[in-house]
C-alpha cells in the first residue's frame, strides 16, 4: 500500500471519528434540551418563561379596576394623567386605605378620555383634571386641616395631599354616616350619631 493511500484512509478515519463523536455530542440529553429537541414546537425557549411571568403580572388594565364593593360608604374617584403614577404610587395607596376600612371604601379610576371625567371637569373641579374626588367633592371639610379644609387636587407625588390627609377625610365621612371602624390615624372625633355634641365644646370658663 502506498504512502498517499495510507495518508487518504488516515485522513477518512479522522473524519469518521469526528462525524461519529459529533453525533454522540448532539444526542446527549443536556445537548437535546439546550437545542430544544423535546420541546413544543412552538416553544422559544426562555421566551416562553418570560412570557408566562407577563401573563401572571397584573396588566395596567388591572391596575385600573375599581377596588371594593359598590354600595360602599365612601367612594373614592381617581382623576389621573399618569400611568406609570397610577402603578407605582395611586394603586398601591388606595388599595392600602381601602383595605383598612373593609366593604366601606370603593376606589374608581376614572378613564381621562370619559364622559364621566369630562363632566367632573367641568361641573366639580373647574378644569382640574388630577386628584381625588371623595363622594363627590374635591375639598372636604376636615377640622384638623389649617383653615378646616384639604383639597386633593393634584398628585401625592408632589406632596399636595397626602395618604395621611386622604385617611382622615375618609374617616370623617364615615362618621358622618355613623359607621363603626377602627382608625388609622390621630383625630378629633365628632359625636357619636344620636348623641347632642357638647355645648361646652370649643368655650373657655
Amino acid at each position: 500500500m502506498s504512502k498517499k493511500m495510507k495518508t487518504g484512509l488516515v485522513v477518512v478515519a479522522l473524519l469518521v471519528g469526528i462525524g461519529a463523536f459529533n453525533y454522540i455530542i448532539n444526542m446527549d440529553p443536556t445537548q437535546l434540551a439546550a437545542r430544544g429537541v423535546g420541546k413544543d414546537a412552538h416553544s422559544h425557549g426562555d421566551d416562553d418563561h418570560d412570557h408566562e411571568n407577563e401573563e401572571g403580572a397584573p396588566t395596567f388594565e388591572d391596575m385600573l379596576k375599581p377596588i371594593g364593593p359598590e354600595d360602599a360608604a365612601v367612594t373614592i374617584e381617581v382623576l389621573w394623567g399618569d400611568p406609570q403614577e397610577v402603578q407605582g404610587v395611586l394603586r398601591p395607596m388606595l388599595t392600602g386605605v381601602a383595605s383598612s376600612y373593609p366593604d366601606h371604601v370603593r376606589v374608581e379610576f376614572v378613564d381621562p378620555d370619559s364622559e364621566r371625567h369630562q363632566q367632573i371637569t367641568e361641573e366639580i373641579t373647574e378644569g382640574i383634571g388630577v386628584g381625588l374626588l371623595i363622594n363627590g367633592e374635591m375639598i372636604k371639610q376636615i377640622p384638623e386641616a389649617d383653615l378646616g379644609v384639604l383639597a386633593f387636587a393634584g398628585s401625592p407625588t408632589f406632596e399636595e395631599w397626602s395618604e395621611k390627609d386622604l385617611r382622615l377625610a375618609v374617616e370623617h365621612e364615615l362618621e358622618d354616616r355613623g359607621i363603626d371602624f377602627e382608625p388609622t390615624v390621630e383625630h378629633d372625633h365628632r359625636a357619636a350619631p344620636g348623641q347632642a355634641p357638647d355645648p361646652h365644646a370649643g368655650h373657655d370658663h
